[in-house]
């Protein structure tokens, strides 16, 4: 009886888990590795979550340059999310530059009772591949 019992309640944690929220605002920063235009820029997303399917925006910047993407993605196992930028809808770039489309791979994780996304990610441009970086943010609670 006890096993079954802690099966079922492993079986409801696991459900709780894998019907997370992906929905909303994500803030924080995207890394990129040496040899890229520098270690860090801000990134925010805004995802829309249908079921396991995800499409949004990502906005990457730093100073006066940046970019606005559309991407879509899939939900994994309710806490790992793949996605790919899609389209440069608006950017504003130095000259030689070019933004990369990305691919991410990001876990969900709770802290302190706030979602975090955290992972990789590879992109290329148009001419070669961007140096990879890492991705860390975190779902803003929208204010009334």
């Amino acid at each position: 009886m006890k096993l079954y019992f802690i099966f079922i309640t492993f079986l409801f944690c696991n459900i709780c888990v894998a019907q997370e929220d992906f929905h909303g605002y994500w803030k924080g920063k995207i890394t990129q590795e040496d040899g890229g235009y520098i270690p860090e820029y801000s990134f925010e997303l805004f995802i829309i979550q249908k079921g396991d399917s995800i499409i949004g925006r990502s906005y990457v910047y730093v100073d006066s340059i940046y970019a606005e993407m559309n991407l879509t993605g899939v939900i994994h196992s309710g806490i790992y999310l793949e996605m790919k930028d899609e389209i440069i809808l608006d950017h504003m770039e130095l000259q030689g530059m070019e933004w990369c489309i990305k691919r991410y791979q990001l876990l969900l994780k709770r802290r302190d009772g706030i979602l975090h996304l955290e992972g990789h990610w590879q992109g290329e441009t148009s001419f070669s591949s961007c140096v990879p970086g890492k991705i860390f943010l975190k779902k803003k609670v929208p204010r009334a």
